[in-house]
């Protein structure tokens, strides 16, 4: 009897020393907090909460992680306006949970049916970017540090197969990332697989709210969830998530790699860039792989402002196909513009139209991110010969300056008096035999009055810009922005 109750004891005893299941899966989820460098000592970090299972499970842990990683939490909720008063149910339950767990809970409603038809894009893709965005402004209204989100490990897999099934290349593949690229979001579940959380839930003893539409397979996520996955995981094995989870962690790895590569491709094949154009090696951008190819003109289109979600592998193939093909122009999509003039690869949207006013002294012109300077300068400080002034300035009479002069875009029918002719000729017709790229002219300021153009800036000096050697006092332009950067490099191209 007395063996048996020093077992029986000894048993208790490993009983309640051994750790609890929710305490080994807080211990992982830290330890892949760790690994990943997600959160700093002091950090704040908003929580997306739905009301679901996930996003319960996910407060419930970095709660109770919070006082050891030294964390202040928020809540945030968007009710979606989808699913009418279970939405409004959703948003209750979570503004009590963050109550009971004494966290700031911030909670909106938006309307994204409406959202989504304004826009003329899915439910699903309206309903991801009201919820970007809303999290992004109250992360900066309270100064978070990050944004919590509970994407998991069979999120994941998901994710990849469905980027599979539409042809995604690479980076697509490597599915979705620990860290978002900007460092602000943070997804501390993604090792963790959605039966595992479960499993914490229930020993948790934690209640959620379940959201019917996550069984409606029209949307293309549930459809993947709801009859793919689980015909995978019986004809090949149970732990094809988790198969899948590694191959995306293989991508990712070489998505990096491939990343550097093209960065530093970059420095050697891109000329030069303004905000909205970008000027590339021609010779130089065919001399790397194909790989790296794509790679560039994704990194270009992103540079020039051109939306990520937009850029296919079928647009990146026209592209390429188009530049292969030698020179030409081509408008790829209504705001992207894309030419091969043998030398030289352009791309870019088209330029904003502008016009300021120009007066003495510094003008900063934020529409082409320049600044056009206007000086009072006197005899003795003339240059010697006029002829060797820079091609970004220009010389006025000070007593014979034009009136009510402005820095604008080209015009249809704009003329110019060239520099040392008695005639005028087309502002068009000079850009062309300059041999300015087609798909640059519209960057081309130029400063004119209501009867025309004295200067075009960086490429020609209108007759009326002659000082005489009369004056006394003359008026002096220089231009510094975007365009100059642009055109310099460009011109040894053309």
């Amino acid at each position: 009897m007395g063996q048996r109750y020093r077992s029986s004891c000894f048993l208790y005893i490993l009983a309640v020393n051994s750790p609890q299941p929710q305490d080994r899966f807080h211990d992982r989820v830290d330890r892949f907090l760790n690994t990943c460098r997600m959160t700093e000592p002091s950090d704040t970090v908003l929580v997306a909460v739905s009301g679901g299972l996930d996003s319960v499970s996910l407060l419930a842990a970095l709660r109770s992680l919070a006082e050891r990683r030294d964390l202040r939490l928020h809540v945030a909720h968007l009710d979606h306006g989808i699913r009418g008063s279970a939405s409004a149910g959703d948003a209750a339950f979570v503004l009590e949970l963050a109550d009971r767990y004494d966290l700031p809970c911030h909670s909106e409603a938006v309307d994204t049916p409406r959202l989504a038809a304004k826009s003329k894009r899915s439910l699903e893709e309206a309903a991801r970017d009201a919820r970007k965005a809303f999290l992004s402004r109250v992360a900066d209204d309270i100064g978070a540090d990050r944004i919590a989100t509970a994407h998991h490990l069979d999120d994941q897999a998901e994710t990849v197969l469905l980027r599979l099934f539409r042809g995604s290349g690479t980076t697509g593949l490597a599915g979705i990332r620990p860290i978002s690229e900007d460092g602000r979001v943070i997804r501390p579940f993604l090792n963790v697989s959605r039966q595992e959380i479960r499993a914490y839930a229930a020993a948790r003893a934690l209640e959620w709210r379940e959201d019917a539409t996550n069984t409606d397979s029209t949307y293309h996520r549930n459809r993947i969830r709801n009859v793919v996955m689980p015909l995978l995981t019986e004809a090949f094995d149970p732990r094809v998530p988790e198969a899948v989870y590694r191959a995306a962690q293989v991508l990712q790895a070489d998505d990096d790699a491939l990343d550097q590569i093209t960065l530093d491709a970059s420095k050697t094949v891109i000329c030069a860039r303004s905000e909205r154009k970008i000027a590339l090696d021609g010779p130089a951008f065919f001399g790397y792989h194909v790989a790296v190819q794509r790679r560039l003109i994704r990194h270009c289109l992103g540079r020039v402002g051109h939306d990520p979600r937009r850029v296919t592998f079928g647009l990146i193939d026209r592209l390429l196909t188009r530049f292969k093909r030698g020179p030409g122009f081509v408008q790829v999509t209504t705001d992207l513009t894309a030419s091969n003039t043998g030398r030289l690869i352009l791309l870019g949207a088209e330029a904003p139209v502008f016009e300021e006013p120009i007066g003495l002294g510094p003008n900063q012109i934020d529409a082409i991110d320049a600044k056009l300077s206007v000086d009072d300068v006197l005899r003795p400080e003339f240059p010697t010969r006029f002829s060797a002034i820079p091609p970004f300035e220009v010389w006025f009479d000070r007593e014979i300056l034009p009136k009510n002069l402005v820095m604008r875009t080209v015009r249809p029918g704009d003329r110019i008096r060239p520099f040392g002719s008695t005639g005028s000729r087309k502002v068009h017709d000079v850009l062309i035999d300059r041999k300015v790229p087609r798909l640059i002219r519209d960057e081309v300021p130029v400063l004119a009055d209501r009867d025309e153009v004295h200067w075009i800036v960086g490429i020609r000096a209108g007759e009326s810009s002659r000082v005489p050697e009369s004056a006394q006092g003359a008026a002096r332009f220089t231009f510094e922005g975007s365009w100059r950067t642009l055109y310099a490099a460009v011109e040894p191209y053309t």
